[in-house]
């Protein structure tokens, strides 16, 4: 009883499952520092006392489902799924009949339904994993049917299309690519798959009319190939090659080496989107930290609730396009130099203090330019959640004379065998969409010949 209340307490305070009561120690202790900003609250996450058990209840089966996946228990796998399923279609029933004043829509990873939406994503995985197609159809289908928003309808759709097609229901599938296209809440990844398969699908005699995104999908993306020599041949295991300097090393490093020498003298790092994440924690600091309404419950967050969400952007848009203009007219060095030294050290979502220094940031916001990096700022900015991730593998800057040229490049790295997702595919396309040379750089292996 004793651990249920404290659990209970740490989950209200804190708001997630990771932070407990630790956190004042670190804090005292000089561990950890957490931003300055102003908790202004007008709105309760759970408004009744039987809102916060109904939470606590699906998390309880949210465990009990990683932990029968873990166990391989899939009868307790499908219980927890038919649970779910229930719960999802009578709680969402009980709400349409509430008149109550609605809650920000930030708040709503905080009610069960999200939970139960997340049981019902991972049960789904689990009988496309065992075949059981029509189950997983089911699922999907309510699923879109009783949660209209949020990001997971892109991937909900996206399954529902493929797995139609396995079941052999090529029209079906095509209509629900369709569909997924024009929904709002489709972004990114899944958004780019979904339009790729009514392409493929979409075929005489089925669909006469092309897509107006046809062209814009078909682009060429640059390729650069290059050869290693593998340390490894195993399926299935990460690909291990000597480097230009002898040493053992992965393909990315394989791939920085090559555009340090024979591909142009580029500096660089393997960083996927961390780099950014961090170039736009600084640069955004007084807009992530400003004062919103219902966005700051205690003292120890690295982030607004609202982070991550639509909101973010609609809440500050005035603050964040003036300071994306400030970028844009090339005082970026500058307001990076100032957060960095106001902020050092202290916890912020996507800034890593150790990984990169402050000559590199300068060296990458210098070569990019403001234009280019208050468009991909912006991009962030509206929808953080569904950009985090996919960014290219390396990020490359050169400087070109004492006069102050300079350029940058993003390469997506790709061993033998490995093929680029739809995520990185979307982000390839946003990236050339924004003037950025991006190109993939394609590592095969040394030709026996030699």
């Amino acid at each position: 009883m004793a651990d249920e209340l404290l659990w209970r307490v740490q989950r209200l305070f804190f708001l997630n499952g990771d932070q407990d009561l630790s956190s004042f120690l670190l804090v005292d202790l000089g561990l950890v520092k957490f931003p300055d900003y102003t908790c202004s609250i007008s709105h309760r996450i759970f408004q009744e006392r039987n809102d916060l058990l109904e939470y606590e209840e699906a998390i309880r089966v949210a465990q009990f489902m990683d932990e029968s996946l873990d166990n391989d228990n899939m009868e307790m796998v499908s219980r927890c799924a038919d649970l779910s399923e229930n719960r999802l279609c009578t709680m969402l029933k009980d709400k349409d009949s509430s008149l109550a004043e609605s809650p920000p829509s930030f708040y709503s990873c905080f009610s069960p339904t999200w939970i139960y939406s997340k049981v019902l994503t991972l049960g789904v995985s689990v009988y496309e994993r065992e075949r059981r197609y029509a189950d997983a159809i089911r699922t999907l289908k309510i699923l879109l049917s009783k949660v209209t928003s949020g990001r997971r309808r892109g991937y909900w759709t996206l399954r529902l299309s493929v797995d139609l097609e396995h079941m052999g229901r090529p029209n079906e599938s095509l209509s629900t690519a369709e569909g997924g296209v024009i929904d709002p809440w489709v972004r990114a990844g899944s958004k780019t798959a979904l339009q790729r398969r009514v392409l493929r699908l979409g075929k005489p005699p089925r669909r006469w009319k092309v897509p107006s995104y046809a062209d814009s999908l078909r682009r060429n993306i640059k390729e650069v190939n290059i050869e290693g020599r593998p340390l490894n041949c195993e399926i299935g295991a990460k690909n291990v090659f000597y480097g230009y300097d002898g040493e053992r090393c992965g393909v990315e490093q394989l791939a920085l080496q090559y555009y340090a020498d024979e591909g142009g003298g580029w500096q660089g790092t393997h960083s996927e989107g961390a780099i950014w994440m961090t170039i736009f924690g600084l640069l955004m600091w007084d807009v992530i930290f400003s004062e919103v309404c219902d966005v700051f419950h205690s003292k120890f967050q690295t982030a607004p609730l609202d982070f991550e969400t639509d909101d973010f952007y609609k809440s500050r848009k005035d603050l964040i396009e003036s300071q994306l203009e400030k970028i844009q007219d090339g005082m970026a060095e500058e307001m990076l130099i100032s957060s960095w030294e106001l902020h050092q050290g202290t916890s912020c979502r996507g800034v890593n203090w150790d990984l990169h220094s402050m000559a590199d940031l300068r060296a990458v916001i210098a070569c990019v330019g403001g234009h280019r990096l208050a468009l991909l700022l912006r991009h962030l900015a509206l929808d953080y959640r569904s950009w985090s991730g996919g960014m290219p593998d390396l990020l490359l800057w050169r400087f070109l004379d004492e006069r102050g040229g300079a350029e940058a490049k993003l390469a997506e790295v790709k061993g033998p065998k490995d093929q680029l997702s739809e995520q990185q595919r979307a982000w390839i396309f946003v990236l050339m969409d924004f003037g950025f040379d991006v190109e993939v750089c394609k590592v095969s292996l040394v030709s026996k010949r030699r």
